[in-house]
């Protein structure tokens, strides 16, 4: 999942795996500065102002100095040893309570402390208080030692209590002893929060450089193969590069449309490579139209001399000759009357295709006007279904209702008659042939389709070539192409032929505009 995430996922996740290392290792510092204060603390107290045991069993023992000398047998004098007894162990005591005080004082703050009381501070306070009690029977047998006529008893029992004081001072824990257990506690929690400090610390560290690793793998390495493709794409033209796409993150999005965009920009190229040799072979097939239009020119002009003196002479004879048939036998006068008349028609037919071939050469303007491409259509397909050598094929063509283009009748007749001959030509016995008729907004389009023999590429690369032909030697030019492509042209409009290879037919599609181009109106 985090890995077919977004980037922005992706870090996030990291993210806060980080803030979680760096929240513990955080919380171990503080922690461990922590331990580290009350152990400097616990320190402090101990060497400074910590109570110790051993000054209380040496202020306690201090009490037993005015009883260590024997005292004499006289009575009277028994009495007074006594009562100096008395005095200096009131002289003691001062210090010794004094002494006792300052232990509860300390005991009393060290008890307090909020971090880490005493784990026997109950056995503490019976001791102390045990102390406070004794304390109160020494004074009252101190009184009846300086009052008493017998003080041995009172001595015995002052030395017996002081006795067990010390036994019980002795017994008490010392609390610089639990000062020292406080250290060791502090010292094994110091190791605690100091391996977790290292063992965050490498791990804050191992993500840092995971991280890293991540950042150059999802961001840096894709950006720098971005750049790479779009180096290659601008500089040396290699529209056929493709990023690679393993996720589905941002720079995956980025990467997958830099893709697109090279396959677009390659199928634009291709296109327009196409555009180009289209253009090529129009620019070609112009040129040899110019070429044969000039040659058409330049013969019409030759043969326009012979023909007007043909023509001329013909009509010279006939009128000299019509004087002197009656001399003739009638069958060699009609025979001289049908040869005149042939001569005058054949000639005058040959002035008009010379006539026609300078129209072409010239490119020479002709009317042009909305006319019914239906009706033309079905003109043409009516007259050719009656030509003898074409009865055996059939001709199809279901549109009945007008549609109206800006064309010349007679010119727009001849191209549309020029592809269903070449469709009947390219068909066999019980050949099809279908045309069919569509208008589109800006242009009507007339498709005549067969299934004859068909055409290989070399073919449709040359097929409106002027001169180029497939027929037998002798029995076409490989004009009639050529010069209804230009006249097509000239409308502004286009003729194109497809074919899906030999024997599978071939399809021409005609189209002119429904209303005045600026190349119809220049022509």
């Amino acid at each position: 999942m985090i890995v077919t995430s977004t980037i922005r996922r992706k870090m996030l996740f990291w993210l806060l795996l980080l803030l979680v290392l760096l929240g513990g290792l955080t919380y171990s510092s503080v922690r461990g500065l922590a331990s580290y204060r009350r152990t400097v603390h616990d320190l402090d107290l101990s060497i400074r102002s910590a109570p110790r045991n051993s000054e209380l069993v040496a202020a306690i023992s201090s009490l037993l100095r005015p009883f260590t000398l024997p005292l004499p047998k006289e009575p009277n004098a028994v009495r007074a040893a006594a009562r100096i007894q008395a005095k200096e162990f009131e002289l003691a005591l001062k210090p010794a309570v004094t002494r006792i005080q300052e232990f509860k004082q300390r005991f009393d703050a060290l008890d307090t402390l909020p971090s880490r009381p005493l784990p026997n501070r109950q056995v503490y306070h019976r001791i102390l208080s045990g102390i406070d009690a004794r304390l109160a029977t020494l004074r009252a047998e101190i009184n009846g030692l300086r009052q008493s006529n017998n003080p041995e008893p009172h001595q015995r029992q002052i030395l017996v209590v002081l006795s067990e004081l010390i036994e019980t001072v002795e017994s008490m824990p010392d609390p610089a002893m639990e000062l020292t257990n406080r250290l060791q506690d502090a010292q094994s929690e110091y190791a605690w929060h100091n391996r977790l400090v290292w063992i965050t610390g490498s791990g804050a560290v191992l993500l840092f450089l995971f991280l890293v690793w991540c950042g150059y793998r999802w961001v840096f390495a894709p950006i720098c193969r971005l750049h790479e493709g779009a180096l290659r794409v601008a500089e040396d033209g290699d529209f056929d590069f493709r990023l690679p796409v393993s996720s589905t993150d941002e720079i995956s999005e980025l990467a997958t449309a830099f893709n697109k965009m090279t396959a677009r920009f390659q199928q634009v190229t291709a296109d327009l490579d196409a555009q180009v040799r289209q253009r090529s072979q129009q620019l070609v097939q112009s040129e040899r139209l110019a070429g044969v239009g000039f040659l058409s020119a330049g013969v019409a002009h030759e043969i326009n001399n012979p023909l007007s003196a043909i023509v001329g002479a013909a009509d010279s004879l006939d009128w000299r000759l019509s004087e002197h048939l009656d001399k003739f036998p009638p069958e060699d006068a009609s025979v001289i009357r049908e040869y005149l008349q042939m001569m005058q028609s054949e000639a005058q037919r040959c002035r008009k295709i010379t006539e026609k071939l300078l129209n072409f050469a010239r490119g020479k303007e002709t009317e042009r006007n909305h006319y019914d491409i239906t009706a033309i259509v079905q003109e043409v397909v009516n007259m050719t279904s009656h030509l003898g050598k074409f009865r055996d094929r059939k001709v199809s063509f279901d549109r009945s209702t007008p549609c109206q283009a800006w064309v010349n009748g007679d010119e727009i007749k001849q191209v549309v008659l020029n592809l269903i001959a070449n469709a009947l030509e390219s068909t066999g016995e019980s050949g099809e042939v279908r045309v069919s008729l569509r208008e589109c907004p800006q242009h009507v389009e007339v498709v005549v389709s067969d299934n004859g023999v068909g055409m290989s590429p070399e073919v449709l690369e040359h097929l409106f070539e002027p001169f180029f032909t497939r027929r037998k030697a002798g029995t076409g030019t490989g004009l009639g192409l050529s010069i209804s492509h230009r006249i097509v042209q000239d409308h502004g409009g286009s003729l194109e032929a497809t074919s899906a290879g030999p024997g599978q037919g071939s399809t021409f599609t005609l189209r002119v505009p429904t209303q005045p181009t600026t190349k119809a109106k220049a022509a």
